[in-house]
């Protein structure tokens, strides 16, 4: 008979304690799930990156030309650009040229409003 109670007990301290785990878990399954929401990487440009960013994509003779800012808060579509225009001694390169604020994008901007990618531009194209 001690026997059959000491069985007993253990038996029913065993499930208490697996009814105590699993009642611990329960929560946890029940809660809502954590939501991760990217972040969108902000990498602001400055004027001396937007810079290099020119030099870098339309290869020149940069001590023959320069790279003159003409606005440093362009906006196109929403967006805000650093202008450019590359010139000689004699007169400037049109179209100018854009580069992004936020990532660094290079395009085309012509007097029409309109832009394109550098290595589209009939100008630039040949020297991308």
């Amino acid at each position: 008979m001690k026997m059959r109670k000491f069985a007993s007990a253990v038996v029913l301290v065993v499930l208490l304690t697996i009814l105590t785990a699993c009642s611990k878990a329960g929560p946890a399954l029940n809660s809502k799930p954590e939501i991760f929401q990217p972040t969108q990487s902000v990498q602001n440009i400055d004027r001396s990156e937007a810079v290099n960013v020119i030099k870098n994509m339309i290869r020149m003779d940069y001590t023959k030309y320069k790279v003159d800012l003409i606005d440093s808060n362009f906006e196109y579509k929403g967006n805000q650009y650093y202008q450019f225009l590359i010139s000689d001694r004699n007169a400037s390169i049109e179209p100018s040229i854009i580069v992004s604020k936020h990532n660094g994008t290079i395009l085309c901007y012509y007097p029409d409003n309109t832009v394109t990618e550098v290595y589209q531009d009939g100008v630039f194209k040949s020297k991308c």
